[in-house]
């Protein structure tokens, strides 16, 4: 009788030992497709508050070049591809922000992939600000971005303001709110060009997802 109360407790502690691991599949399965929803992807990035590390990458015109925090002056640091459906609607107007005086916040935008995405994406949009390319130095990683667009302002200190998926000018005017430049917003808003609704087939929750070389 002993020998087999043994093993009827054995093979209960071997049961809930395989329940346990599958409960822990089960949490691991509906986290992953949480991260994949637009919310999940929203809580992306370096936390606000974080200082934001110096990157580099490459120009256009293949020289090497690197961003960082400038002392006194915030800046959008937007990632974006060329080929994203999203970036294509918000573009026109990160570079009417970026001509704009009165909005006072410098722009940079960095792309995945090597010098000559940077080449499409300049000669896509002829931004007014410096674009670079990632090309393998981990810079979509060191700010912890999967999807473009994805936006960072950063402050005069050097920390991240506010962060988020910024595929249309209203998210990209939360984005400006969020970080308490509500002047940039609001002339943003009131300059507003009509937007061209696009049917996205793009993969990831409001643009694509970046790959990186």
């Amino acid at each position: 009788m002993s020998g087999l109360l043994l093993v009827s407790y054995v093979a209960l502690w071997v049961l809930v030992a395989v329940m346990a691991v599958l409960l822990l599949l089960l949490y691991r399965h509906f986290g992953m497709m949480s991260l994949g929803t637009l919310e999940g992807v929203q809580r992306d990035g370096l936390p606000v508050g974080s200082i934001a590390p110096s990157i580099s990458g490459i120009t256009a015109d293949g020289v090497d070049r690197g961003w960082e925090p400038k002392t006194g002056r915030y800046q959008l640091l937007l990632f974006a591809a060329p080929d994203c459906e999203p970036c294509a609607t918000v573009m026109p107007e990160v570079n009417r922000l970026a001509r704009t005086r009165e909005a006072g916040i410098d722009v940079a935008a960095i792309v995945p992939g090597p010098k000559s995405e940077a080449v499409r994406m300049v000669n896509r949009y002829a931004s007014p600000f410096e674009t670079l390319a990632e090309d393998g130095s981990g810079a979509f990683g060191r700010f912890r971005v999967r999807v473009t667009p994805f936006g960072f302002v950063i402050g005069p200190d050097g920390r991240v303001l506010a962060k988020g998926l910024c595929g249309d000018i209203g998210r990209l005017g939360n984005l400006l709110h969020a970080a308490g430049l509500k002047d940039a917003a609001t002339h943003l808003q009131s300059q507003a060009h009509p937007l061209t609704l696009v049917t996205s087939g793009s993969n990831g929750a409001n643009g694509v997802a970046a790959s990186r070389s």
